[in-house]
Order: C-alpha cells, then sequence, then structure tokens
C-alpha cells in the first residue's frame, strides 16, 4: 500500500466535501422526500380511518379512543375523569361541548352517545341549590360547586351567564350542564334581611372595675385594646382620669373619642403605694416610676426613718415633670 506524504495527505482531503456540505445535502434529500413520504402515509391511512366503527362514548375504553383521529392520551384521560366525575354523558352535544373544534372535526363520525335523560326535573334555581345539591344532580364536581356557591353568595345572586362562564373552576362540561339544566330564578339569599346590631351598650361602664368583655362592647373597643386597657389599669393600680386613656398603647384617638361618651371612673379597688414600705421593684413597676426614681426614693426614706412621711415631704422627693401624675397614687403612711 503505497504511503502518501503529509502534503499529498492534505491536498487529498482538502478535496473532499466537509460535514457542514455533507449535512446540508443530506437535508435537502430529506426534505424533497417528505412530500412522498406523506402521500404513501396518507394513502394506507385513509382507508384505515374508513372502516372505523361508530364508538360510544359512554361505553368505550381507552384503546378504542386512542385509535380516533384526534385522540392523545392526555385528551383520553381527561375524557374518562369527566365521565366517572359527572355520571356519564347525557347527550352527544356533550362531546362537541367537551372536545376541542379540531378534536370534534375529526372524531365526530365515530363518536356517538346513547341519550338519557338526567336524574331531576330541570330545570333548577341555579340562585336556590346548593353545593350538595349541585354534586348529587351531577352539574358539577365538588370542588367546582363549592367555588360557584362562594361566589354567588359574593355577588348575591347571579344575574347573568357572563358572571358563571368567568369562573375558571367550571369546565366545559360543567358549563354547558348549568346553561342546558339550569335556569336563573330568584336569589334566596335576598329573602333574608339584615338586621342592624342592637345598640351597644346604653349604661356607662367603670373604667376602674370593668372587664376586658365588658369593654370591649364599648364602641372603639376591640378584643387587643380591651385587654391592653386592662392590663395598663394593673400597671397604673386605678385609674383617676379618663384621659389617662390615651396613653394605652395602640388605642387611636378616633376610637377613643367613640368609647369616652359610655365610661365613668368609680372608686378604685386597690390602696396607694406606700412610700414607707414599698421596695424599689413595686415602686418600679408604676409606669410612672422609673428604676432610677425607685432607688432614689428608697435612700430618701432610709434617711428619714421609719416615721410617717407627710405628704409635703415626700412630693418634694418627687421630679416636677411626673409630681403631679404621681401624687394621686403614693401615699407616706
Amino acid at each position: 500500500m503505497e504511503r502518501l506524504s503529509g502534503e499529498a495527505l492534505r491536498r487529498r482531503l482538502r478535496n473532499w466535501p466537509s460535514w457542514k456540505g455533507l449535512g446540508g445535502w443530506a437535508l435537502v434529500a430529506l426534505l424533497s422526500g417528505l412530500p412522498q413520504a406523506y402521500r404513501l402515509w396518507q394513502a394506507e391511512t385513509l382507508p384505515s380511518l374508513q372502516n372505523l366503527p361508530v364508538v360510544d362514548a359512554e361505553k368505550a375504553d381507552s384503546l378504542t379512543l386512542l385509535a380516533l383521529p384526534g385522540f392523545t392520551p392526555r385528551k383520553v384521560s381527561r375524557l374518562f375523569r369527566l365521565r366517572e366525575e359527572l355520571g356519564g354523558f347525557w347527550e352527544r352535544e356533550e362531546l362537541e361541548a367537551l372536545l376541542d373544534s379540531s378534536t370534534w372535526a375529526q372524531a365526530e363520525p365515530f363518536l356517538t352517545v346513547q341519550e338519557k335523560k338526567p336524574p331531576f326535573l330541570p330545570p333548577l334555581n341555579l340562585n336556590a341549590l346548593d353545593s350538595a345539591a349541585l354534586v348529587a344532580a351531577r352539574l358539577c364536581r365538588p370542588s367546582a360547586a363549592r367555588s360557584l356557591v362562594r361566589f354567588r353568595y359574593k355577588v348575591e345572586g347571579f344575574t347573568s351567564w357572563a358572571q358563571i362562564d368567568s369562573l375558571y373552576a367550571l369546565n366545559a362540561l360543567e358549563r354547558y350542564r348549568l346553561r342546558r339544566y339550569t335556569e336563573l330564578g330568584p336569589y334566596a339569599g335576598a329573602q333574608r334581611k339584615h338586621t342592624p346590631p342592637a345598640p351597644r351598650i346604653p349604661v356607662a361602664v367603670d373604667l376602674n372595675r370593668a372587664s376586658p368583655e365588658e369593654l370591649e362592647k364599648l364602641p372603639g373597643i376591640g378584643p387587643k385594646s380591651a385587654e391592653r386597657i386592662v392590663r395598663y389599669r394593673e400597671r397604673l393600680r386605678y385609674f383617676v382620669s379618663l384621659e389617662q386613656l390615651q396613653e394605652v398603647w395602640g388605642l387611636c384617638p378616633e376610637n377613643l373619642q367613640k368609647a369616652l361618651p359610655h365610661l365613668k371612673l368609680g372608686p378604685s379597688q386597690r390602696e396607694p403605694i406606700s412610700l414607707r414600705y414599698a421596695p424599689a421593684e413595686s415602686l418600679a413597676a408604676h409606669p410612672y416610676i422609673s428604676w432610677r426614681l425607685a432607688r432614689y426614693l428608697v435612700r430618701q426614706r432610709q434617711s428619714w426613718g421609719d416615721r410617717p412621711i407627710p405628704p409635703e415631704v415626700w412630693q418634694t422627693w418627687l421630679p416636677d415633670s411626673v409630681r403631679s401624675r404621681l401624687t394621686p397614687y403614693l401615699t407616706g403612711e
């Protein structure tokens, strides 16, 4: 065998067609042969389609439906699922509503349905049926029936079919059955008159004795606000003015103005804080007394001795900023 030199081998390879050229010629040959292959397939397929029997969609199995033109495994699975969930097909028009136009155009000559009557006497009032009745009548699946009833309650009764068509929870077969076997009659919920709530509390509530449940009944006071007022009263020991409600966190002025006409101040159930015996922790628990002031009051008390402290003495121990607010809560006895 003759051995080629490197230069001769390169010249011979240079004259051969490239891989891109070979791929292009192969693609041209494939495309030119496609029309002939399609004509051969059509010639073999058309006689077989003409020999297909007419299939009852109510009784057909998956293999029979897959042999029909236009059907895919996904479409057959969806048809079977709806056939089981909605109690079968009642008429041939339901298949036309369920299938897309392309599939129906191809499979129409080979599909039929043995017509049967629905399990109720139509038409039914769609504005009066609950979800259980819709499912029992085989008009909707359970999930779709619940969505339809919730939407009907929201719009206070259906007035047009466009409202029903806007529900994404309904499939094409459910929409067809609702239009075919129901009507938009009077809405049952419209007969229920909405009774306005009774006046909340006509008498004033004692702010120093009221429970959270009693405060919650006042206008402008909710459950959380009522609990915050009671917790602040425990720290404060008692209210001496209704304006102190402005110090409660989360209670806006608008709601406070609504509640003030229904509040009053009764006698306190707790005694003032004794400056002679209260430890620093008890003093600092009051919202008006800081830890620094509590320790200062304890030192002043120790320097005073074990004697009753007159008001004109212990009031001088208080800063000017809190003297007027703290005076009702302290005693020197």
